[in-house]
Formats: structure tokens, sequence, C-alpha cells
């Protein structure tokens, strides 16, 4: 399985992210329901919702993306949700379209690096991106990550061994690991 290529943008330049035909839909995954919204440039955001806030969930999205013209097409992000979250699907690479800081775009990319059912930790991709002394700030990019599961944070645990945060629940990065633990063997 390999990680998708980025297109980037930061954040100091948002608006050089037009985002014509955003299309957006929820979908049930192994781990609760999912929020995508992809553009032809990419996934743009894809994030875990907990049952009954779809609609503040759709709210966060249009001030995240207040350039986007979002359009609510489940068939149209079904595809990537079953492409994730189907064991054995084809390995073909994703695109995603993040807007973030310098920083955070170097964590993010370190994370891509990461193969599925493996852990790495805070400290090893603060060392991965040459900042050996910034574990603290790259675990609050970590946290800033806006495409869950894809850009795998999950993936990241204290040096302790200790699962350590993440966004959307303990308990769901736990079944996450559990379950590419199972349909992901790292190589030898």
């Amino acid at each position: 399985m390999r990680s998708p290529s980025c297109a980037i943008a930061t954040k100091s330049n948002p608006t050089s992210l037009p985002l014509p035909n955003t299309s957006t839909g929820l979908h049930d995954t192994p781990f609760g329901i999912v929020l995508i919204a992809a553009t032809p440039r990419g996934i743009g955001h894809l994030r875990f919702v907990e049952p009954g806030t779809e609609i503040e969930a759709e709210q966060e999205l249009h001030i995240e993306w207040p350039q986007a013209t979002l359009i609510p097409n489940s068939d149209s992000t079904e595809a990537i949700a079953h492409r994730l979250f189907t064991p054995n699907t084809p390995a073909t690479p994703l695109t995603v379209l993040v807007k973030g800081t310098n920083f955070q775009i170097q964590v993010w990319r370190a994370l891509l690096t990461i193969p599925p059912g493996s852990l790495t930790t805070y400290k090893a991709i603060a060392q991965a991106i040459q900042k050996n002394n910034a574990t603290r700030a790259v675990g609050t990019a970590i946290g800033r990550n806006p495409i869950a599961y894809l850009i795998p944070c999950h993936r990241v645990i204290r040096e302790s061994g200790d699962l350590g945060g993440y966004r959307w629940g303990l308990t769901r990065k736990a079944a996450i690991l559990g379950w590419e633990a199972t349909h992901h063997a790292p190589q030898a």
C-alpha cells in the first residue's frame, strides 16, 4: 500500500486554493462516520464525525474552506471511502490537497512515510524533519491534521508506548491500529 501524493498550499495564502465543485459525502467506515471533501485536485478534508454532529461537521468544513463551493455528492466520494476502508483494494495513489504552515506540511509529509501496520513516535517524526527539539510542536501539527486516516497521524505514539492523543478519540485510534495490524502487516 503506497502513501498518497500531496498537492500543497500554505495557510498564509489560502486564496491560492480555489476549490470549485468540491464534492462532499458522509460514509460509514469500520471506525465510524467520515466526512470527505474532494475536488478535482485532490482530497481536501477527511474527518471522523460523531453520530448526530454531521451538520456541525459540514458547517466547520465551510469555515475551513470558505472559497469552496461545497456540493453534497456521496456518490462521488464513495469511491474514496471504499478505497480507504476496504481491505485488499488496489493500492493506487490518492492525492491530498492540504493547507497549513510550512512546519505542518513537513510533519504531514513525514507521516506519509509511515507504512500501514507500523508505528513511530513524536520524537522520531521531529528527527525525520530535522527539528530534534520540536517534539511538542510536532504533536500539535499532528493534532491539526485535516485528513484523518489517509495522512496517518494515528500511527504516532509516545516513546513510552502509550497511545498519546488522537483528535478523533483514543478508542478510535486503538481500533484503527488494531485493524491495520491485522490487514497490513509490516513488510520484513
